[in-house]
């Protein structure tokens, strides 16, 4: 019997796979302060606000010498200069100077939010390094370097939705300490605010949730709430929860 011979017949096509290209750092930051919501970037040149945290009342109640004392908490936030970094400051008054502990206490409550309050633009971070950024497939890749030596971060990948603009993830490496930033966002007023933040550090996370209230042309916090995670996932200890009051702002 002969050898049944079958043909095959190979066909070839070309498959458009697709390619990381260059994106201009320029228009990197264009579309994220189209897209993001940036009160320094809008015109925000002082905002500041009462803050009330339940915490305060418990560490309060522990020093008779403050019991009914009127202790308050102010927000400030400054950028006379638009060439300079903001000024960012929790203010607690009406501590008697009998209770240097209580001062002490308080200060370190609230300066947990300080930095948090109004964050700046994600690409502040991002200018700080000799960086590129590539697009592709609908993701945006920023990588940066130190620019020098005593810088502190010394290497940086941003993870950017190349659709909405939003930055997903931000990993630092600042020599001494790994960090990794991860965010998400909520609708405000057509541009993207931050939602929640997760920050990772080497041996606890933060995890920071946001309300919002408008206080003009702004959307600026009405609620911070933050969480401190260990490595199994539970809380290492309660709820800081900031309320924020009686905005005032001026802008540009």
């Amino acid at each position: 019997m002969k050898s049944l011979i079958v043909p095959t017949i190979v066909f070839s096509c070309a498959i458009a796979l697709p390619f990381a290209e260059d994106l201009p750092l320029p228009t990197l930051y264009k579309n994220l302060a189209d897209k993001n919501h940036y009160a320094m970037v809008e015109g925000l040149k002082e905002a500041s606000a009462d803050v009330k945290c339940a915490i305060l009342d418990q560490l309060v109640a522990a020093f008779p010498d403050a019991a009914g004392k009127p202790i308050t908490v102010k927000y400030t936030w400054s950028r006379p200069d638009p060439n300079a970094a903001p000024t960012k400051k929790m203010t607690v008054s009406g501590v008697p100077d009998s209770t240097p502990d209580l001062v002490t206490r308080l200060n370190n409550l609230f300066k947990e939010a300080e930095d948090f309050v109004i964050p700046d633009p994600s690409y502040a971070t991002i200018l700080s390094t000799d960086a590129t950024a590539t697009s592709e497939g609908g993701k945006v890749t920023v990588k940066g370097n130190a620019k020098n030596a005593a810088d502190q971060v010394k290497h940086l990948q941003v993870d950017v939705d190349g659709t909405t603009w939003q930055v997903l993830k931000m990993d630092m490496d600042l020599g001494q300490a790994h960090v990794v930033i991860e965010t998400t966002y909520k609708d405000l007023g057509g541009k993207w605010g931050v939602d929640t933040s997760s920050i990772q550090y080497p041996q606890y996370k933060k995890v920071l949730k946001y309300e919002y209230a408008q206080s003009g042309a702004f959307w600026l916090p009405s609620k911070i709430s933050i969480d401190f995670l260990g490595a199994d996932g539970k809380s290492l200890q309660p709820t800081f929860v900031y309320d924020f009051s009686n905005w005032q702002v001026t802008g540009s």
